[in-house]
């Protein structure tokens, strides 16, 4: 019986009854989920980014040169429960997926739709190929996503109660989501666009609770102001200059478009143009208010996008925050199209039915390429052999570094620098020497650099390297994923480094190493 406080619209008649789910199921589906992906991020390798974030875990701080800190803060707490271990990494990140999709079901309950359709969109949630990913992999990506859903949640149940507290649970949530990503400095805007929209919203711009939660935005996100404000605001022009000097182009638009599609889901892709159509022509009485909530708050991010995407580049990562929202959405707009008055409603349900096994089958697939031998077995190149290799890569690096009595590791890219910290016996002897604004946040070991270097880099960016007195090439070593060789890299001997090498950093020569002698 539903509390009649939710007026629900009766969407098992408008065909979702043939999925046979509702919140037991679902529940049962999610939690099955969860442990899956725990045994799969224990026993994956980690990326190249994961264990650069493990780095700033090392040394909480209220930001980074790349991004703010919520991740290394998660990541800090999780390793403390699980050990410097992939499964301590990534810990915080599976639950966070978890807690995301809690969000949505709840978000759609608390706009008015049946239970069911609630349901369906927790669980297109979970089928999302870029959700699926963000649950196994320790990103920024992963906090923003869970912040802004939350926040989502807290507006909905704003429209439905008219609680004004929400204000500051609201603010709380959009300001810790900025603290994850910057993106999520878009839900403000949002906000705006929903009050400014919405009759029953508007009486809020009046009403001191509502700058109560922006205040409490504002605490939540002072540590990150202030650790820019230490820094030269460095986090800050890095993400807010991503667009360049090169002008109006299409070249972007499709890829943009490509990639969506496809980490959305492709067919869930399909039922959110959906939505577009019917927000286009506007929905009915019982969708108006969800899809304006919806909408009002995404609409900034969409229209950023879009225009970034007509100067530059457009990562596929970067609309993830909205992707809950679409997942709702998506829901909505099968339930309607599956009502039996609609004459291709055999159609929709019957592409709606394959929404869940294609996109949790394919993240499987996935999954058991990373956790299992699998991997190693195949004989061709694949997307995640970047994950594959690194502890015994690292052993031979390690056996080298003791052979030439060298005291630390150089390298010259951040991923690198993290995955052979991470997997090497001692993280503090493994350093970066080209961009050393990102390390700011760890003591320098100035020391570290009279000592003889053991320089690690990629084949095809090896280079010159004035800032050691001397540097005597050494060896190639293969990181091999099983008997396929997925990446050479040229080992150095290198001593006399300049005093201030870990201060200020070395700059590479354009003109080509010479080829180091065969190991």
């Amino acid at each position: 019986m539903h509390d009649k406080s939710h007026p629900q619209t009766s969407q098992s008649q408008l065909g979702l009854g043939q999925f046979g789910l509702n919140l037991s199921s679902l529940v049962v589906i999610v939690a099955a989920l969860t442990l899956f992906r725990s045994w799969v991020a224990a026993r994956m390798g980690l990326a190249p980014d994961e264990a650069y974030y493990w780095l700033w875990s090392r040394f909480p701080s209220g930001g980074y040169y790349d991004h703010p800190p919520m991740i290394a803060w998660w990541i800090a707490a999780s390793t403390k429960l699980f050990g410097d271990t992939a499964l301590g990494i990534r810990a915080s990140v599976v639950l966070s997926v978890l807690v995301t999709t809690i969000a949505v079901y709840r978000t759609a309950i608390e706009l008015e739709l049946e239970q069911r359709t609630a349901a369906l969109a927790a669980l297109w949630l979970n089928a999302m190929l870029l959700v699926g990913g963000l649950a196994l992999i320790a990103t920024p990506d992963s906090p923003s996503l869970m912040f802004w859903a939350l926040a989502t949640w807290g507006v909905a149940r704003l429209r439905r109660t008219g609680e004004p507290w929400l204000w500051i649970v609201i603010g709380l949530l959009a300001g810790l989501g900025c603290v994850s990503k910057y993106t999520n400095l878009f839900f403000g805007f949002g906000l705006i666009v929903w009050l400014v929209a919405d009759r029953k919203a508007r009486h809020w711009l009046a009403s001191p609770w509502l700058y109560a939660g922006g205040i409490a935005a504002l605490v939540a996100f002072l540590p990150v102001i202030l650790w820019n404000m230490e820094h030269h605001w460095v986090s800050f022009q890095k993400q807010f200059g991503r667009i360049n000097d090169g002008g109006f182009t299409l070249r972007y638009l499709g890829e943009f478009f490509a990639a969506q599609f496809g980490l959305l889901n492709p067919l869930i892709a399909i039922f959110a143009g959906l939505a577009l159509v019917r927000l286009s022509k506007g929905a009915d009485r019982a969708g108006r208010m969800p899809m304006l909530v919806l909408g009002a708050t995404i609409i900034p991010v969409v229209l950023y996008m879009l225009f970034h995407s007509l100067h530059d580049r457009v990562q596929g990562n970067w609309p993830a925050p909205i992707y809950p929202a679409i997942a709702i959405l998506a829901a909505m707009a099968a339930a309607s199209a599956s009502h039996p008055e609609n004459r291709q409603s055999k159609h929709w349900r019957r592409l709606a039915y394959w929404v869940a096994p294609v996109g949790i089958g394919l993240l499987a697939i996935v999954s058991l390429l990373l956790a299992t031998p699998v991997g190693f077995a195949l004989p061709w190149r694949t997307p995640v052999d970047r994950l594959l290799g690194w502890p015994e890569f690292t052993q031979q690096v390690e056996k080298y570094r003791q052979q030439v009595g060298a005291g630390w590791i150089a390298t010259t890219d951040y991923g690198l620098t993290g995955l052979l910290a991470f997997h090497g016996p001692d993280p503090d002897k493994v350093q970066e020497i080209v961009d050393r604004e990102r390390y700011t946040f760890q003591p320098t070991p100035a020391a570290l650099s009279q000592q003889p270097a053991l320089i690690v880099v990629e084949e095809k960016d090896a280079a010159r390297y004035p800032c050691f007195r001397s540097v005597t090439p050494l060896a190639v070593v293969d990181r091999a994923v099983g008997q396929r060789v997925v990446q050479k890299y040229q080992l150095f001997e290198a001593r006399g480094a300049a005093d201030d090498l870990l201060l200020k950093g070395c700059a590479q020569s354009t003109v080509p190493a010479e080829a180091p002698a065969s190991p």
